[in-house]
């Protein structure tokens, strides 16, 4: 299935969901940094409800574990990013939570009925990544109680309509990185070139240099070249400098900067589309202006 695969089970009394690709990046971002062992990550949506129509603008992460085979919410961390998301974008409010996996469970029910203290009917949006044999996809989710007469017998989640929705903005942003890719940005392509070359070369000299290092030590301790008190000084200093990991730490503390180096690139290519849909917008408003 893929992302936007509709089914057969909505109902026309049933909100509509519209997620902007953003929220999607989020929530794989959130599940490649979740803690080890962790089999899937929870959040919190924000976004508008207009006369039915759920439209998700962003998300944040909400920790959890899990404590004696029971689910347990960071509870303080969500009002703490809720206060701090709202400061930035009052008009966006709590409308539902997401999830990663296959599909719902027993924990879900549990959650749900934490984000409906706030919210009269809170969406679930649950993504799959495709690890699988599946294909990613992503699902939209509320819950309607199963009565019989007067007396509730339970809760059950219904899939409703959820379409993907992309902004000027990020159109502008796909139009740039078609551009990129097919060669028209040269400029960009060849400055790219050559921050590429540069670090090439620089890990070519730190290694020429590692293995002089390696060739002088060997050297001394067969008997073929005498120490020399200052070498052996610098390189005690320099054995000394470097931290002392286990190949775990460093393999993960690696990943760490690279991920957030790709969020930065990201986020300045949002940044640049932004500026670019300013433009025209501008230009728009002073050809209106003229005419």
């Amino acid at each position: 299935m893929g992302l936007t695969d509709a089914t057969l089970l909505h109902d026309s009394s049933d909100v509509e969901v519209r997620v902007e690709p953003v929220v999607l990046f989020s929530i794989v971002d959130h599940y490649s940094r979740r803690n080890e062992g962790q089999p899937f990550v929870i959040g919190t949506l924000l976004g508008t409800d207009e006369g039915g129509v759920v439209t998700i603008c962003s998300s944040f992460a909400v920790p959890h574990h899990e404590v004696e085979g029971s689910l347990a919410l960071a509870t303080e961390r969500h009002a703490t990013m809720l206060s701090l998301q709202q400061r930035v974008l009052p008009k966006q409010v709590v409308v539902g939570w997401y999830s990663t996996g296959e599909q719902i469970n027993e924990n879900t029910l549990l959650i749900n009925n934490f984000y409906g203290q706030d919210v009269e009917r809170p969406v679930h949006l649950l993504l799959d990544l495709g690890l699988g044999d599946s294909r990613m996809s992503t699902k939209a989710y509320v819950a309607s109680g199963l009565t019989l007469g007067s007396t509730q017998l339970g809760t059950a989640f219904r899939e409703i309509r959820l379409s993907i929705v992309n902004g000027e903005s990020d159109r502008v942003g796909i139009d740039n990185l078609l551009k990129m890719s097919t060669g028209a940005s040269g400029v960009a392509a060849a400055a790219s070139g050559t921050e590429l070359d540069s670090v090439e070369s620089t890990v070519k000299k730190l290694l020429r240099n590692l293995e002089d290092v390696v060739s002088y030590v060997d050297k001394v301790k067969n008997g073929s070249l005498t120490a020399e008190p200052e070498v052996v000084h610098l390189l005690q200093q320099l054995v000394a400098a470097a931290p002392r990991l286990p190949t775990e730490s460093f393999e993960k503390m690696f990943n760490t900067q690279v991920q957030d180096m790709l969020t930065i690139v990201y986020l300045a290519n949002l940044t640049r589309t932004q500026l670019a849909l300013a433009e025209k917008l501008q230009a728009v408003a002073l050809n209106s202006d003229k005419s």
